[in-house]
């Protein structure tokens, strides 16, 4: 064995060129990690055992993805899967704070007049979309990546619905593998009656896996429509005018033939992200999920948004009208629609959408959301976590008996000694403490009583 000394003689001998090759080889690959597929890649690697793991190298890579190395469209593709993992793991305001380059507000300009009819009020957007649902045979609503309270009014709007005859809840971004046929050999998601984590992508969120333990439980049959492997390029969509337009049509074509095909009279309700439900054409060369559904059935979805309205990281970003309605305290803990005199919404929805709601505004307790009761599905707990009082840990929750399913809970706890969890009441529940390169430091099993 070589010495101290003798060592870094050696070291030292290494011509400087060679050392400045190996250290721009280095950064070379650092860099590449930064491109939007590899950081895509990164970011889903390991979603299918533990979400969060791909997490810590995501977090090492901000220095160098979000520097004048990139254009800003690449530093704002890291800020968007950012957003997107800190989401997973309960980072509620960190995921909102890492959308704040979206959330630039384009609309109020200087002094413009936004301000509501007199007088105005808030209703429950339960209540007011269950009104609208009678004359439509597909319900859309459409929700931010990075926001788990956007899964909240799907979640709720499911018993009202089954009450209509609404059976189909189609997801995006969930794999028909295990939705349909079942993972490796196991029973379909509704024989099963819950998702794991290879479910889909989004689904490891825990807010999404309860809205489909609800579905399940109600009698929804879970239908997943995202564009598949085999789908792309194909035959069948040679008009496609770009990727993004073979994208939607395919959406709404798997749609078709997983629901309508089968049952023409279903009453299908869709959870979407972001603007796949709009029902009129983008641009000449393509257009959104909700407008090929449309052509493809002939039927008029009742479409709902919940993006331009919701709340953002800090107020001044948010949108002009939300500003105001928090000045008239029209902002709650729920989804609401705004209304005149007359019962009518005046909240202006984009185009080609039938109806936009005002989300709720997070409050938060011991560092959580306080929406993560999800309607009074689960009760606030603390639990003590000795083993993070020096260290980051991730803590996970999970009914004893299922330690395949996605968790009720997951939280990363930092330097400290309890947490909050929200848990079901009047379940044995097992809850692992994990150190951040996965490996278990402790288990322990507790039973939340009932109220």
């Amino acid at each position: 064995m070589l010495g101290t000394k003798v060592l870094l003689k050696r070291i030292w001998a290494i011509p400087l060129s060679l050392v400045m090759a190996f250290g721009a080889l280095a950064q070379v690959e650092t860099d590449a990690q930064c491109e939007p597929s590899a950081l895509n890649r990164l970011s889903t690697e390991n979603y299918e055992t533990s979400v969060w793991f791909s997490l810590v190298r995501v977090r090492a890579l901000e220095d160098t993805c979000v520097s004048e190395l990139f254009p800003i469209w690449y530093q704002n593709w890291y800020r968007g899967r950012r957003a997107e993992m800190e989401s997973l793991i309960g980072n509620h305001a960190t995921a909102l704070s890492y959308m704040e380059y979206l959330d630039v507000d384009r609309e109020s300009g200087q002094g413009s007049p936004w301000d509501f009819p007199s007088p105005v009020t808030s209703a429950p957007a339960v209540e007011y979309v269950m009104e609208m649902a009678p004359d439509h045979q597909i319900v859309m609503v459409n929700e931010r990546h990075h926001a788990s309270s956007d899964r909240l009014l799907t979640m709720e709007l499911l018993a009202p619905l089954a009450e209509q005859g609404f059976k189909y809840l189609a997801i995006e971004a969930g794999w028909n593998g295990d939705i349909a046929v079942g993972w490796n050999g196991g029973a379909p998601i509704g024989e099963r009656g819950y998702p794991i984590p290879v479910t889909g992508y989004y689904v490891n969120d825990m807010v999404f896996a309860q809205l489909i333990r609800e579905a399940i439980k109600l009698g929804y049959k879970i239908i997943a429509y995202e564009r598949e492997d085999g789908q792309r390029n194909s035959a069948d969509r040679i008009d496609a005018a770009n990727h993004r337009d073979e994208r939607e049509w395919w959406q709404a074509k798997n749609i078709v033939e997983r629901v309508f095909d089968i049952d023409s009279d279903a009453k299908l309700l869709v959870h979407v992200g972001y603007n796949h439900l709009q029902e009129t054409r983008e641009g000449d060369d393509w257009a959104n999920m909700g407008h090929h559904l449309r052509q493809f059935t002939g039927l008029d979805p009742l479409t709902i948004d919940q993006t331009r309205y919701s709340e953002r990281s800090r107020s001044e970003l948010e949108h002009p009208l939300r500003k105001r309605a928090a000045e008239l305290g029209l902002i709650g803990e729920g989804t609401v629609v705004l209304v005149d005199s007359g019962g009518e919404s005046v909240l202006p929805p984009s185009a080609g959408i039938d109806l936009a709601v005002l989300g709720l505004a997070t409050r938060y307790a011991d560092g959580r959301p306080t929406w993560m009761g999800m309607g009074g599905r689960r009760r606030a707990v603390e639990f003590d976590t000795p083993e993070c009082a020096e260290r980051t840990c991730m803590v996970e929750a999970r009914r004893a008996g299922f330690p395949d399913e996605v968790p009720f809970d997951r939280v990363e706890v930092v330097n400290a000694g309890r947490t909050t969890l929200y848990l079901p009441p009047d379940e044995d529940m097992v809850v692992d403490v994990m150190e951040l390169d996965r490996s278990t430091l402790a288990t322990r099993s507790l039973r939340v009583p009932e109220p």
